[in-house]
């Protein structure tokens, strides 16, 4: 078991390790601009670093195995302490400095600073809504949309599949046009089954809605999340699964069969008949939901990570409404920490109330969060490793591409791996890392207290606390 956990962790240090060589290669090389680029930094719309790695040869970076505490590294630990510490003087940061950051091999604490206190997460929520996913259902699942045929009865039916495009609405359509005329049937009264998750809008959501763009109501089917122009935080559907009904209609006329009433006469509330015999069925189904996490973790989908406490909270055997989807989350991160050993005093003040860290009434000692990364770092918890190599690398990927890009953390791009959190007065990153030495390390940094105005300056400190981890002078 131990040689098993160490090959793991090994896995884990070369997760966060070839990207240091990658980096460095190519920074050297002017593939992307960095501390050691021989080129003038670019700046503007076309500022960050272009994807040439592939010419490169990756070096490996050594050693890959964290190495044993020795006076040489507790000294290297010591000083790393006082250098985040010292960030709590920054002046955007006044004080508001929160921190844990853990050897993810040994568990040993490096250096904390109020971590015992529940901070709001923001964002970085969505590790623990993953990690409650990810140990409730097989990451290989797929969302499948259904259309059930009862003669002249057709009845779509959702699973919890928001990510459902145009194209293959129009294909689960063409399949349904064509199974009903098979049927004899060249009009069908049309019928919408949600039962499989009811879903809904969050009140724990306050202003952070989406009435501000920020998230869709939860629904059993949604086209393109949802999402009416195409933008993250723009204008989201009221009724996700009743517009991707209408969709399905008008599909199914234009390949050849009628909806009694026309496309917006599709009857809610319905219970689909189960398949068999006459009652015949095609369906659609989704990427794997490991991809889908991978994708919320990238680009801190709201939309998606409620999907996913949903989900959990039906893998429980709850109805999935909001409140039992986020105290799905709940219930799992705390099982989790007891597996762990965590603390039971880091466990009282936390609170989830919703499954993507848009509520203000979310919180987590950065402790938790800490733990939890590291037992997946160290190969303690196999299923949960998408939390360690789907999140954005520093530079180079997903909410973290534009960050870092300043002079004096540069450094840090394509070492660092972390979620971001932004929210209220709060900015956060959770992630993984390889300290100058090869120990892999795992963080949780929260800035917090700052006037919304200072926003940028507030996710800058936090790039400048985190680059000590990956400093190297």
């Amino acid at each position: 078991m131990r040689t098993e956990k160490l090959w793991r962790a090994i896995a884990i240090t070369l997760c966060a390790a070839v990207p240091v060589s990658f980096y460095v290669v190519g920074d050297l090389t002017d593939a992307f601009p960095g501390v050691l680029t021989l080129s003038t930094e670019q700046q503007g719309e076309d500022a960050g670093p272009r994807a040439q790695g592939e010419d490169y040869d990756r070096e490996q970076a050594d050693p890959i195995v964290p190495t044993p505490a020795t006076a040489s590294t507790r000294t290297a630990d010591e000083d790393l302490a006082g250098r985040l510490a010292s960030h709590a003087k920054d002046p955007v940061i006044d004080g508001g400095l929160a921190y844990s950051v853990v050897d993810a091999e040994s568990g040993d604490v490096i250096a904390e600073r109020d971590a015992d206190t529940a901070r709001v997460p923001a964002s970085t929520l969505k590790l623990l809504t993953a990690s409650a996913l990810l140990r409730s259902v097989d990451g290989d699942q797929r969302l499948t949309t259904h259309a059930v045929l009862d003669g002249r009865t057709l009845t779509l039916v959702g699973e919890g599949d928001m990510t459902l495009t145009r194209e293959r609405v129009d294909a689960l359509a063409k399949d349904a046009a064509k199974l009903a005329k098979e049927n004899g049937q060249d009009q069908v009264a049309l019928r919408l089954d949600t039962s499989a998750l009811p879903g809904g809008e969050n009140p724990a959501w306050g202003d952070n809605g989406r009435a501000g763009g920020w998230v869709t109501p939860t629904a059993a089917l949604a086209v393109d999340e949802g999402w009416l122009d195409g933008e993250q935080y723009g204008k989201k559907s009221a009724d996700p699964a009743g517009d991707a009904a209408k969709l399905f209609a008008k599909d199914l006329e234009k390949h050849g069969v009628k909806v009694s009433g026309g496309a917006d006469a599709h009857v809610e509330g319905a219970k689909a008949p189960e398949v068999g015999g006459d009652v015949v069925e095609v369906a659609t189904r989704s990427a794997p939901l490991t991809d889908i996490v991978q994708h919320a973790l990238q680009t801190s989908d709201n939309t998606i990570a409620e999907l996913m406490a949903h989900l959990t909270a039906k893998a429980q055997g709850l109805e999935p409404t909001p409140e039992n989807a986020a105290k799905a989350v709940d219930t799992e991160v705390r099982s989790l920490a007891d597996e762990l050993g965590v603390p039971q005093k880091d466990l009282e003040e936390l609170v989830i109330r919703d499954g993507s860290g848009l509520s203000t009434g979310d919180r987590v000692p950065p402790r938790l969060l800490s733990a939890i990364l590291g037992e997946v770092a160290s190969g303690g918890a196999p299923q949960l490793e998408p939390l360690l190599y789907d999140v954005p690398i520093a530079g180079l990927t997903g909410t973290l591409e534009e960050r870092f890009g300043a002079k004096g953390v540069a450094g840090a791009r394509g070492t660092v791996r972390g979620k971001t959190g932004y929210l209220a007065g709060t900015s956060a990153l959770a992630g993984v890392t390889v300290l100058p030495d090869g120990r892999t390390v795992v963080f949780d940094i929260v800035v917090h207290g700052f006037d919304g105005a200072d926003a940028d300056k507030a996710k800058a400190a936090v790039d400048d606390v985190a680059y000590e981890l990956a400093r190297r002078t």
